[in-house]
């Protein structure tokens, strides 16, 4: 199981109203397919400032929206006033037992434990109902975009969501995944906005994290310069798992 880094987790709270202005939401064919038939009632676990439960709201669904960081939670507060919030960790949900038809965690997975969130959520969820996991990820086809996100040519490797797996504890029902590709275009500055939320990030010493912005701030600026556009495009995937407990694959 991968191992969570507490300082890492814990980073986002000092961060939370940056992290509202400058991360991205998800696609909306990805959205549509983490829900379930039918879902009314819905569970936003670990949801940060948000960033998932507006396309929630604006579906018309009744959103629980549960985040353990007091911090992300007030700036939830303020941006999706309709949403019913509870300030806990997702291995304790304070949700009743079969209370919600879908339960959905967006960029947060692999922060949480993963059988004690499993176990809660199997008892949260209505007969049929699914959890349903998303990650905005890199999808780089140029040597720009690798420097960009700061990876290394010679040994990224583009992820995959494989099951089983100990971080993807899923013992019974069916799992399906998919991917959605989109592309963010952003100035130089939104993008550097963005990379200081990132934990790797943020949690580095000054001077370390000061030279990393500025690296990253030289890549997009040169990018810029040679297209002559104001904004740069960056091409990303939403990794998108869905398990119905119960139901067996076919």
């Amino acid at each position: 199981m991968t191992e969570i880094d507490p300082t890492r987790a814990r980073s986002f709270g000092d961060l939370a109203e940056a992290y509202d202005r400058a991360r991205p939401g998800y696609p909306d064919e990805a959205v549509d397919w983490l829900l379930p038939p039918g879902a009314r009632v819905v569970a936003d676990v670990a949801a940060g400032t948000g960033k998932l439960t507006g396309s929630l709201l604006a579906r018309g669904l009744v959103v629980e929206a549960v985040e353990p960081d007091g911090a992300m939670l007030a700036v939830l507060r303020t941006r999706h006033p309709l949403a019913r919030l509870h300030q806990a960790p997702a291995e304790r949900l304070p949700l009743a037992t079969a209370g919600v038809d879908a339960v959905l965690v967006a960029q947060a997975w692999h922060w949480l434990r993963p059988y004690d969130a499993t176990n809660e959520v199997r008892r949260v969820l209505r007969p049929g109902g699914s959890l349903g996991l998303v990650w905005n990820t890199p999808d780089p086809r140029s040597a720009w975009e690798l420097a960009a996100h700061g990876l290394d040519p010679a040994t990224w490797v583009p992820p995959r969501l494989a099951v089983p797996d100990d971080d993807l504890p899923f013992p019974t029902g069916e799992v399906q995944t998919a991917e959605f590709a989109w592309t963010w275009t952003v100035t130089a500055e939104e993008w550097l906005a963005a990379v200081a939320t990132q934990s790797a990030v943020s949690t580095l010493p000054a001077p370390e994290r000061e030279a990393l912005l500025a690296e990253r701030r030289a890549v997009v600026l040169g990018r810029t310069e040679a297209t002559g556009a104001p904004t740069v495009r960056l091409r990303h995937r939403a990794m998108c798992l869905r398990w119905t407990p119960g139901v067996d694959a076919s």
